[in-house]
C-alpha cells in the first residue's frame, strides 16, 4: 500500500500541468447534454461502449493557461487531472454549464 501511495503523490498535479498554456479539446455526445475534455484530438480515446449509438461530436478546442487567480484555475486543475488519469473528463452540461462555455 505504501508504494500506490507514492505512486499518486508523486504523479504531475494540475498546478504543474498548468505551468504553460495547455490545449484541450471538448467533445459532445450527439445532441446531449454530455461532454468530455481530452488533449487527444481525433477523441478517439472517449468512451463508446457505454451506448452502442454513442457518437462525439467535437465542439471546439480549449486553451487552458496559468492564472492562479482566476477561480477557473481549480476547475482547469481537476479537468486536467483527470484527463491525466484517464484520458478524458466527462462532464454534463445541467451539472457544470461553466465547465462548457467558459473554460
Amino acid at each position: 500500500m505504501p508504494v500506490l501511495k507514492r505512486q499518486y503523490e508523486n504523479r504531475p498535479t494540475a498546478a504543474r500541468c498548468l505551468s504553460v498554456a495547455k490545449t484541450i479539446y471538448l467533445f459532445r455526445c450527439g445532441e446531449s447534454g454530455l461532454y468530455a475534455f481530452t488533449a487527444d484530438p481525433s477523441g478517439h480515446v472517449l468512451p463508446s461502449r457505454i451506448y452502442p449509438q454513442i457518437r462525439w461530436r467535437f465542439e471546439r478546442r480549449v486553451k487552458l493557461r496559468p492564472n492562479k487567480n482566476s477561480p477557473k484555475h481549480k476547475i482547469a486543475g481537476k479537468i486536467l487531472d483527470a484527463i491525466a488519469e484517464h484520458g478524458f473528463h466527462l462532464t454534463h452540461a445541467a451539472v457544470n454549464a461553466e465547465h462548457c462555455i467558459t473554460l
